[in-house]
């Protein structure tokens, strides 16, 4: 089967199943059941199995009849096959109109007939990913015609800003009365963090890395017990999200460091010490704001 067999949605769960194989650090062997990974990944039946037989096509998964589908090999041989699979037309569509914005190259208001002659793609694309904008919070349609972008982390001052937030209520949230982490997931982040502090970083995609760090920071956030303190901090990351690509993408030993303080971080929280943890989480932050707003991430036309 090939890439260009796929659906867009395929072409992302396959994607995301290597992410997830890699994410928990699988040995090969491991079953991959299908409702499972549909779950973890937030789609349907369908698509999964299509992705599986893909990869199954790839030698990247086995499939046993009467049994279902198991990786072929270690999680962490798969970094050549995460840079290789495809990325769709929605996803580089995704990525021109992120740099269009933040280069403020676009309109605060558009039409798709806009949009459609100015990126050169199909309409059931264009619409797919104005669908991903708009759940990231942002871009919204008009009441009439149209669609409106919404505020964004587009500019120094605002990212700036948006650190100077967290760096207020983050560690506040460690610190809560009804802060009580989740034994399961702080086991599983701690293996998230240490397969990635431990050489995983290396070979990360961008979507990946930013997937990391946003599990790592909402988890926090939602063990904090205040549903407002974990809003906003998602609210954050979607709104930092378009331009973590640019940050991150270049510079995988950014990923190293901040994976090791997130490890130090999540260990603190595993001994119980919430004040250490909250100290070090706002280092973190600290370091993050002085490695990461850069005038660079926000250049101009």
């Amino acid at each position: 089967m090939a890439a260009s067999a796929l659906t867009p949605l395929q072409q992302r769960v396959a994607r995301e199943i290597i992410a997830l194989a890699r994410r928990e650090n699988r040995p090969a062997g491991s079953h991959l059941p299908k409702l499972a990974l549909a779950q973890a990944i937030g789609t349907s039946h369908n698509p999964v199995e299509a992705a599986l037989a893909y990869l199954a096509k790839r030698g990247i998964v086995r499939h046993l009849p009467d049994r279902g589908y198991f990786l072929a090999r270690d999680a962490c041989q798969l970094d050549d096959n995460a840079r290789r699979l495809p990325h769709s037309g929605d996803e580089r569509l995704y990525h021109r109109i992120v740099d269009a914005r933040l280069e403020h190259r676009l309109a605060d208001e558009i039409t798709e007939s806009a949009l459609l002659r100015r990126f050169g793609t199909t309409r059931p694309v264009l619409q797919r990913v104005l669908k991903r904008i708009q759940q990231e919070g942002w871009i919204e349609r008009k009441a009439g015609h149209g669609w409106a972008f919404l505020p964004l982390i587009d500019s120094i001052e605002a990212y700036d800003d948006s650190y100077e937030l967290r760096r207020v209520i983050e560690p506040a949230a460690v610190l809560g009365r009804k802060f009580a982490p989740v034994p399961a997931e702080l086991a599983a982040l701690i293996a998230e963090q240490s397969f990635m502090a431990g050489g995983g970083y290396a070979s990360m995609t961008a979507d990946e890395w930013i997937d990391f760090n946003a599990r790592f920071h909402e988890a926090l956030a939602r063990w904090s017990g205040n549903p407002f303190l974990l809003q906003t901090i998602r609210r954050m990351n979607q709104l930092r999200r378009p331009v973590e690509y640019r940050v991150v993408a270049g510079d995988p030993q950014l990923r190293a460091r901040q994976a090791s303080e997130h490890l130090r971080i999540l260990e603190m929280l595993e001994r119980g010490d919430r004040r250490r943890a909250a100290t070090l989480l706002r280092k973190h932050i600290d370091g993050a704001r002085r490695d990461k707003v850069s005038p660079a991430h926000f250049r101009t036309a």
